[in-house]
Order: C-alpha cells, then sequence, then structure tokens
C-alpha cells in the first residue's frame, strides 16, 4: 500500500504539485462513500492548480486560444473514502511529442496517507479558435515537466 511518505521520495526526483480537496456531505453516494463520479471532479481541480503552479497558466493559454482536452481517462480506485475527509492529489505531466500530454495523478487521504484512488488522464493541447493540436513549445513543456 503506497502512503504519503512513498509520494514525498517521488517527489525528490520529478516536478509533483500538490492540492487539498475536503469531502463534501454532497459528494457521497448512497452507501456513504464518495461517488465514483466525484473522483474526476477532484482530479480536475487538482490539475488547473497544478497548471497554474507550474507557470503554465489556463487562463494565460486561454487568451491565445489553447486549451488541453482529455481523450481518455483510466482510473483505479485502491481504497475507500468517506466524509469527513480531507484528500491529498498528487499530479504530475508527461509531455510526449507535439500536442499530446499524460497526466499522472494520485488521490491519497490525509488522515492516514492510503493511497485512495490513482489516475492517468491522455490528452493533448487544441488551438481552440482552428480546431487543431497545438504544439506546445520546449519552454511550456519544460513548465510541466
Amino acid at each position: 500500500m503506497e502512503t504519503i511518505e512513498q509520494e514525498r521520495e517521488l517527489k525528490k526526483e520529478i516536478k509533483l504539485f500538490s492540492h487539498n480537496v475536503k469531502v463534501r456531505w454532497v459528494d457521497l453516494d448512497e452507501n456513504g462513500h464518495v461517488n465514483n463520479g466525484v473522483y474526476q471532479s477532484y482530479f480536475d481541480e487538482a490539475r488547473r492548480a497544478a497548471f497554474d503552479e507550474s507557470g503554465l497558466s489556463l487562463n494565460e493559454l486561454r487568451k491565445r486560444n489553447v486549451g488541453p482536452v482529455i481523450l481518455k481517462a483510466e482510473l483505479e480506485y485502491k481504497a475507500e473514502l468517506k466524509y469527513p475527509e480531507t484528500t491529498k492529489l498528487t499530479t504530475r505531466f508527461e509531455p510526449k511529442k507535439g500536442s499530446r500530454v499524460s497526466v499522472i495523478q494520485e488521490l491519497y487521504r490525509e488522515s492516514d496517507g492510503v493511497l485512495v484512488c490513482s489516475a492517468t488522464f491522455y490528452g493533448l493541447f487544441m488551438d481552440l479558435k482552428r480546431m487543431r493540436p497545438y504544439k506546445i513549445t520546449d519552454e511550456e513543456a519544460s513548465k510541466l515537466a
């Protein structure tokens, strides 16, 4: 079972962004667990924060008519998450050639450091005006990785 301590060791080697989200009562399903659909909103919030922290602000990209688009999402649930809990989400980007990028994220329970869910999102950057892939520059890629 992975813990926050193991994640800290990884952080020394790669650019790892962290974000906290509190579980809300409305996030629960009828069994008292966080609804599986809510996890994606937690990951989305953490990705947005990571973009801003990286210096590749989504607001600045949008001004240039560039935006990230998710093509595929893979989530693996490993432990339960209930209310009230605070989560810690980690995000790392793996820019690929051209416009492609993979985003690897993990969600931990803060109370005990247990890994609750891991996710990989596959996407690309789009020129939103032309509706064509946007090739990120080396400078933009270095901000992420």
